[in-house]
């Protein structure tokens, strides 16, 4: 996953337990050889701190009350998973881009959850095109729909390209697997 946090908030605490992983465990993210394990649950292994923490933002909710399922962990399971979230990504922009087209409200977007939400939203208000039309609608405050729209819409973009990227990247991941290269880090 291209996704690099750059600010984590204090009270966020990453537990990394040094324990020996069983062999050719991957990364849940990455798929690469993991060495270090959620010590909340014991459920998922990680290659980097950096891979735990980008997986952190879904799997805090849920650390603790995870029982992983045999052969999860496992390269065919995770990338099954990620075919079986592709799937489900492109049948939701799938719905959203008919909303569009036929519904009376076209403020409708797909974003990703949680942080990465929060994170797409900003990395868009730093796109220099969006920064100066959010500037102009913000000398305008009767526009404030106007700039949601440019908002959302610019994050519905970025958001989607790091997808896109993430999901190839683990097609590329998937080719080496299959080929029998063992996992590409």
């Amino acid at each position: 996953n291209p996704l690099c946090p750059t600010a984590f908030p204090n009270q966020l605490q990453l537990g990394v337990a040094m324990a020996e992983p069983p062999p050719a465990t991957p990364c849940v993210m990455c798929l690469a050889p993991a060495t270090k394990q959620c010590s909340g649950c014991r459920s998922f292994w990680y290659c980097t701190r950096e891979c735990q923490r980008k997986h952190w933002r879904n799997h805090k909710d849920e650390c603790g009350s995870v029982q992983q399922q045999p052969g999860e962990n496992t390269p065919e399971g995770l990338l099954k998973e990620v075919g079986e979230r592709e799937r489900q990504f492109h049948a939701v922009t799938e719905i959203v881009k008919k909303q569009r087209e036929t519904g009376s409200n076209k403020n409708v977007w797909v974003t990703r959850y949680g942080d990465n939400m929060y994170e797409d939203l900003q990395d868009a208000r730093n796109l220099t095109g969006i920064k100066d039309q959010l500037d102009d609608l913000d000398r305008a405050p009767a526009h404030g729909e106007a700039a949601l729209n440019v908002l959302f819409s610019a994050a519905e973009g970025v958001g989607r390209a790091k997808t896109l990227a993430y999901f190839e990247e683990m097609k590329g991941k998937k080719a080496t697997q299959e080929a029998g290269g063992g996992y590409a880090a």
